[in-house]
């Protein structure tokens, strides 16, 4: 069965919130899922589904504002003629900033809409954004995600259309590979040594200054590999945190800047550390278990969910004596790291499987369709 699925991003990038989403359009076009694509802003993931034969679009993603009312109505217009053009028959907002014009559209159109939630929403967020014309279904990415936005959309969702759908992983692509960290550590000169890391953009809520602190109070023979760049809003943070880093551990920090391909630096580490204010459903540390990688750090509000049991171990939030002592004892002790590379990749496997994701996902499409009401909503779109 064919479904016409408009897609919504402001997420220009091929990692965090577009990460399921690719899996979505690989996996379930087999099943009949025709998706169309509109992104905010173009960048790697918009490029790579144009060149899947994916139909994809620039289109501005503005909020409604009384006082500029002109580019949020232009591009609202230019939303509906890719409806048109694609018979869409659902509308999904990938992130739930994209929601507010996505609900405009749902109403113009008469279709059903639906919103990914990757972080934790307030209270006013979620009156404003869902109080008049709540989803369909509103998919959290983790089980922890609900629970920390559930103060915020209760009463305002009904509870009943609430749905975990788990971040998913390709682990076909993403599993241990010894000559990936051989050839890591060679290009990095990490040769033997014990090394901790993390991939993430440089902003504040990451807090790698603990992660660097952490390490400063570890043996020389620890060594610290940080891959991502910085973000725009964010500059002066990520040059204040590279300088002292650079300071505080010399040679032993190691940075790649950003990486197309994470894999090779999962599989060179000995530990992955979390030291995020909060996550969602973090990517990056799926990604490193489903490598074979332990993750060590804080809960940030969901990761706990993520890695436990047998993914890691979760430290006392922002306690930076309490992070150092976790990673000296996991270094010192390389047969439990050897056991949990393998408990590691099971926890991933039983709970994040992108397959196991697109099937749930394939179910609520089609339980929503199913009940829709296809008729009216062609008479008001197509007409």
């Amino acid at each position: 069965m064919k479904r016409r699925v408009l897609y919504l991003t402001i997420n220009p990038n091929r990692v965090s919130t577009t990460v399921p989403t690719e899996g979505w359009f690989r996996l379930l076009r087999d099943e009949g899922l025709e998706p169309v694509l509109v992104s905010h802003e173009i960048g790697a993931f918009h490029v790579w589904a144009g060149g899947q034969g994916i139909p994809a679009y620039h289109v501005p993603l503005p909020l409604p504002s009384k006082w500029r009312p002109l580019p949020f109505l232009s591009a609202l217009w230019k939303l509906r003629q890719v409806v048109r053009r694609h018979r869409i028959e659902l509308i999904h907002c990938n992130e739930q900033n994209c929601y507010p014009i996505g609900s405009y559209l749902a109403r113009l159109t008469g279709l059903p809409i639906v919103v990914s939630v990757h972080f934790t929403m307030g209270r006013d967020f979620c009156s404003w954004t869902f109080g008049k014309r709540p989803p369909e279904r509103m998919f959290f990415v983790s089980a922890g995600n609900l629970e920390n936005c559930r103060p915020g959309v209760s009463g305002i969702v009904p509870e009943d259309r609430w749905r975990v759908l788990n971040n998913g992983l390709d682990l076909q692509h993403f599993k241990p590979d010894a000559g990936l960290r051989t050839q890591f550590r060679a290009k990095h000169g990490l040769g033997n040594d014990r090394v901790v890391g993390v991939a993430c953009a440089l902003r504040a809520r990451k807090q790698l200054e603990h992660l660097v602190a952490a390490v400063e109070e570890l043996p020389d023979d620890v060594r610290v590999v940080i891959a991502g760049g910085s973000v725009p809003d964010e500059t002066n943070y990520s040059v204040k945190l590279l300088d002292e880093a650079r300071r505080r551990l010399g040679s032993r920090l190691v940075l790649t800047g950003h990486l197309t391909d994470l894999r090779p630096f999962y599989n060179a580490l000995d530990l992955f550390v979390n030291t995020s204010q909060e996550e969602a459903c973090s990517i990056s540390v799926l990604e490193a278990m489903a490598c074979g990688c332990p993750v060590i750090g804080y809960a940030s509000k969901s990761v706990d969910s993520q890695i436990l049991p047998g993914g890691g171990e979760i430290t006392p939030q922002d306690d930076i004596p309490a992070l150092t002592s976790a990673l000296q004892h996991w270094l010192d002790d390389p047969d439990r790291i050897a056991r949990t590379r393998v408990t590691a990749r099971q926890r991933v496997e039983s709970a994040f499987d992108i397959r196991q994701n697109c099937e749930l996902l394939w179910q609520e499409y089609n339980s929503i369709l199913s009940t829709a009401s296809p008729a009216s909503a062609r008479k008001k779109v197509f007409a």
